[in-house]
């Protein structure tokens, strides 16, 4: 009985062993490669058909880079397509599909027209130092009366002397104005020996004429700038800002600090027909 199960166990073996050695020698299965996965192509960076064109318009009346802004929304919008300006020049280029550009010609042709005559703007800036030195008495045009009156009731100083009284006429619609001067500045004032003197630049970048709905006009002064500036005991100081002035008012631009002393400048513009 023992013998038969060991002979049992012995062939049980042998199967297994011959079974393993038979799937050792078959070949391995090929492995099925993965399905590429598809990819959505890379679109270009510009047009790359020909249906564009290119033209220059020259531009006679208006200002190139203003002009262009306006007929932007005209452009096709694809890649690639432009709206361009040279203010030296004083051209557009436009590159498009061909009834964009017809378009925009079109619409040249309506607003690069000669505009009317603007009116002349004359400013008058006047310059004044602050101060509670004793003993100095204010000094200014009479046509600045109104304007102490204000000054003496909201700044704490005691005296008010014009050093700088400019008039400079320009033409609505001007830009990149620059004005330059001197400003003699009593000793007493500096509170030394012997007067100095100091200069001034006014720079306007543009001048527009606006219409009130009253009737009257406003005068725009866009990105103004004064720059005041002398020896140590005058020092530096600036005044930058837009400016919004109706015809024939005068108003305060700004004051700024000059050691002990304010700076004040007072601007008014009037419309000359």
């Amino acid at each position: 009985m023992s013998r038969f199960k060991v002979n049992s166990v012995i062939a049980l073996l042998l199967v297994v062993f011959v079974a393993q050695s038979t799937l050792a020698q078959q070949p391995a299965q090929p492995t099925t490669p993965p399905a590429p996965v598809a990819t959505a192509p890379r679109t270009p960076d510009y047009v790359d058909f020909t249906g564009f064109k290119g033209k220059i318009f020259d531009v006679k009346y208006r200002e190139p880079n203003v002009l262009g802004n306006a007929l932007r929304p005209l452009g096709s919008g694809f890649k690639g397509a432009t709206i361009s300006w040279s203010d030296e020049f004083r051209t557009l280029t436009v590159r498009d599909f061909p009834e964009n550009i017809a378009a925009i010609e079109e619409a040249i042709k309506r607003l690069d027209t000669p505009q009317p005559p603007q009116p002349d703007i004359e400013l008058r800036m006047h310059v004044l130092i602050a101060s509670n030195v004793e003993g100095v008495a204010s000094q200014y045009p009479p046509d600045l009366a109104d304007v102490l009156k204000q000054m003496q009731a909201t700044l704490n100083y005691k005296s008010y002397s014009n050093v700088a009284s400019v008039v400079q006429r320009v033409r609505a619609g001007a830009r990149n104005i620059n004005l330059t001067g001197n400003a003699d500045i009593a000793a007493k004032i500096l509170e030394i020996d012997r007067p100095l003197t100091a200069s001034y630049e006014y720079r306007v970048h543009s001048v527009a004429l606006a219409s009130e709905s009253s009737g009257g006009y406003s005068v725009q002064l866009g990105d103004q700038e004064f720059v005041f500036q002398g020896p140590n005991a005058v020092g530096r100081a600036v005044i930058h800002t837009d400016l919004n002035l109706r015809n024939g008012e005068k108003i305060v631009v700004g004051t700024a600090t000059l050691g002990n002393k304010g700076l004040i400048l007072v601007l008014s513009a009037r419309v000359i027909k």
